[in-house]
């Protein structure tokens, strides 16, 4: 992991969003990340795991995981790529993010969110 380029893309992604990196490098906490229109909240936090290469490999896929708070709907129904019992702990639940296109020389923390936020846009939905 280039420790520097994180600590950069961190760091414009903090003029967007409050966010807090762990200790290990391992996940960042995005606060208020604004969803699109059709969701039970305005805004949530996510919990994103990084990549052990980040920013040659993109964040919110493979093993870098995505995660929403649980109970979130859209437009009162689960979406197909959430996950409601598959989060590291009873808050939250896994965003199944399964590709995503990724220009390490590029792309930084803002893109990754923008174009989530652009998966998350009328997404599919199953159940209750």
């Amino acid at each position: 992991m280039n420790i520097q380029i994180l600590r950069d893309d961190l760091r414009s992604l903090s003029y967007v969003y409050p966010v807090a990196l762990d200790d290990d490098y391992e996940s960042i906490l995005v606060k208020d990340f604004n969803l699109p229109q059709g969701y039970n909240y305005y805004s949530i936090p996510i919990l994103l795991m990084l990549p052990r290469d980040y920013p040659e490999s993109p964040p919110g896929v493979g093993k870098a995981e995505v995660y929403v708070p649980r109970g979130l709907r859209f437009k009162g129904r689960k979406p197909e790529d959430y996950h409601e019992n598959s989060g590291p702990t009873e808050k939250w639940a896994w965003w199944c993010y399964e590709s995503i296109n990724w220009n390490p020389c590029t792309d930084d923390f803002i893109t990754f969110f923008e174009l989530l936020r652009a998966h998350m846009t009328n997404p599919k939905t199953k159940g209750f």
